[in-house]
């Protein structure tokens, strides 16, 4: 079993994210879903600041894959796992019985309802097609571990994804350049998916960086 440092996270930066919806895009066409299907990663666009000064935020979104998954806990028939080997969330589509409670209980809404009537998710591609992901190989126990399309196509470098103990060093090193915390210590705390969208701004701030 591999320790939670092991387990594969997402990071994104939204300071590099240009909104170009690639990212969502390449997802569908990498696991053959229609285009109308629900996105299993979203870009959503917001609003920063005050007029005259404002400025649009894309947020890219998928499955947080998180440490406590909600998702896993509600599932009447145990379809949702965890993976111990590389922290990955998955739905054996095989078990499951498209009772949607994964979908209600998700605070990201990442669980999908699909016209065969089962849900389904982003399994950082640990499949081609619309599998489902569970029973795959761990992106731990991979010589060379196949980065989620949504990564590799990201046009703004904006969307990271690997074991937790070298994603939060990216996102420290990130945050220390964009706050000016150049002392070497850790200033973003271990992400588990249920605190924020993003890791640079909520969990790194200027008030923080130089403590």
């Amino acid at each position: 079993m591999a320790v939670e440092e092991d387990h594969w996270v997402f990071y994104f930066d939204p300071n590099r994210c240009i909104g170009c919806h690639a990212c969502s895009i390449s997802c569908k066409q990498f696991h053959g879903r229609d285009a109308d299907a629900d996105d299993w990663r979203t870009v959503t666009h917001h609003e920063k600041g005050e007029y005259p000064e404002v400025a649009e935020v894309p947020v890219s979104m998928s499955c947080m894959h998180c440490h406590d998954a909600p998702c896993a806990e509600v599932c009447p028939t145990e379809a949702i796992e965890k993976r111990d080997s590389d922290g990955i969330v998955t739905v054996d589509q095989d078990v499951c019985i498209g009772c949607k409670y994964c979908g209600w209980a998700c605070p990201f809404g990442a669980p999908t309802y699909g016209d065969n009537g089962l849900m389904s998710k982003c399994n950082m591609c640990l499949d081609q097609g619309p599998g489902s992901g569970a029973g795959a190989e761990s992106k731990n126990e991979q010589d060379d571990p196949i980065q989620p399309n949504c990564v590799s196509d990201c046009v703004g470098d904006a969307i990271k994804a690997g074991p937790q103990r070298e994603i939060i060093k990216e996102a420290s090193q990130a945050a220390a350049e964009r706050f000016q915390s150049n002392d070497g210590r850790v200033v973003v705390e271990p992400f588990r998916g249920e605190e924020n969208l993003d890791m640079v701004e909520h969990a790194a701030t200027p008030e923080h960086a130089g403590d």
